[in-house]
């Protein structure tokens, strides 16, 4: 069953005659009943490969659902589009109640190549057909997801079909692959929180835990402990410097440039880091890295010509800081990620020094703009000095580590 755990942790103390009682308050979000329209873009832009990682991407993602007809499940619907609607390849709620069923249809699913983009056609065949109220279960969040890398050529029916859709009380998440225009996207899901947008299929992967805890429902749950005490005068506290200062920490790094040795460095220096005594309460952490697929070759088919196996390999010679940074401050603090709006935003880049490393000047100008507090470290023990960036000192990861911690918290708890 899909279950996510949110990492907000309260605690209440209140100090009784008899003893210390303890409630504690967890956050937690947990799936609940939903009836999904999946709404497919299956038009002559995509490529066939392209098309296949899109039904990739829904294969993972329905995968962390219960699918089925229970109480609580998840049930789902899909229509792709392309020029008009493909109703043979549709499949409604009431089709598939088994996770495993579900799978193999949506693997079924073709490629019709169509020479246009019936988009506000397959969002009102969605919702007056699939995720009509007839249909849908009274008690279950009716959810649809829009994937499309175009724009469609008749946009107010796109518009007038997706604000009926969402009057009607359908929540309507945009995804939007490549070049389609960020309007198109908005006229979908009429919620700027409502749209993603990646540059390429092969990074729809990385929101499909984003997507995912857009659905989930919040549960607090509260706890309570009693300790006997023998005094009735509570001790002196001393808040740790991330109770009364918290952040939100991400780790960006690319193995690629770093290279196996710096990389080990890194894991090293970050593990070290998150176990330190003073990182125990009110810090989050993160890591943007920069493995991809396309970091795993290309296979025999992939390419026809000289030319095109060249501008591939070429693509390993570019940096990878800069797409790293960018895939942080557009969505690393968002809520949805995990972020909170009272803690302090923190990225450490680890890079090592040199040509590649030239244009880090951008990424962290980049980060600086969006209010994120930014430190570099080399794993080699050179110093990158960049104006707006903390360089940490220390050659192995432990002082590297400690160095980190003494810029986040430059009282530590018990000194003068």
């Amino acid at each position: 069953m899909f279950q996510l755990f949110c990492a907000f942790l309260f605690f209440h103390v209140a100090i009784t005659h008899g003893g210390v009682v303890k409630r504690e308050t967890v956050t937690v979000c947990k799936q609940r009943p939903i009836e999904l329209g999946i709404v497919l873009d299956s038009s002559s832009s995509i490529s066939y490969k392209d098309f296949q990682k899109s039904i990739d991407f829904l294969q993972d993602f329905v995968s962390q659902y219960d699918i089925g007809d229970g109480h609580n499940d998840v049930r789902v619907s899909l229509i792709t589009f392309g020029k008009g609607i493909y109703r043979q390849d549709a499949f409604d709620l009431t089709s598939y109640s088994t996770k495993e069923a579900l799978m193999e249809a949506i693997a079924q699913v073709p490629h019709r190549v169509g020479l246009y983009t019936s988009t506000g056609e397959a969002i009102e065949y969605m919702s007056q057909t699939q995720l009509s109220v007839d249909v849908s279960r009274p008690w279950a969040k009716r959810i649809s997801i829009v994937i499309t890398d175009g724009n469609s050529q008749i946009w107010r029916q796109t518009r007038d079909a997706s604000q009926a859709a969402r009057d009607s009380g359908i929540d309507i998440y945009a995804v939007g692959v490549g070049r389609v225009r960020r309007e198109e996207l908005l006229r979908i899901a009429g919620d700027e929180k409502n749209v993603l947008k990646v540059d390429s299929y092969d990074q729809l992967k990385e929101i499909k835990e984003m997507l995912a805890y857009k659905t989930c429902t919040e549960v607090e749950k509260t706890t309570t402990t009693t300790t006997t005490t023998t005094t009735t005068t509570p001790p002196p506290q001393t808040q740790k410097c991330g109770e009364e200062n918290p952040a939100d920490i991400y780790f960006v790094f690319s193995p690629a440039e770093l290279g196996l040795e710096s990389t080990s460095w890194t894991t090293s220096f970050v593990s070290t880091t998150v176990k330190q005594e003073e990182m125990d309460e009110g810090f989050r952490f993160g890591v943007v890295s920069g493995s991809c697929p396309d970091d795993e070759g290309f296979d025999l088919d992939d390419y026809t010509s000289a030319e095109e196996i060249d501008n591939r390999l070429t693509s390993y010679l570019r940096p990878r800081m800069s797409g790293l940074v960018k895939r942080l401050s557009t969505s690393g603090y968002s809520q949805v990620s995990g972020g909170r709006s009272e803690a302090r935003d923190v990225a450490v880049l680890v890079a090592k020094s040199g040509k590649r490393n030239k244009g880090l000047e951008a990424e962290v100008r980049l980060l600086q703009e969006k209010g994120v507090q930014v430190f570099i470290v080399d794993p080699t023990g050179s110093t990158i000095s960049i104006e707006g960036a903390t360089t940490l000192t220390g050659l192995t990861a432990k002082e590297a580590s400690t160095n980190l911690v003494s810029h986040l918290c430059p009282v530590r708890t018990g000194q003068a």
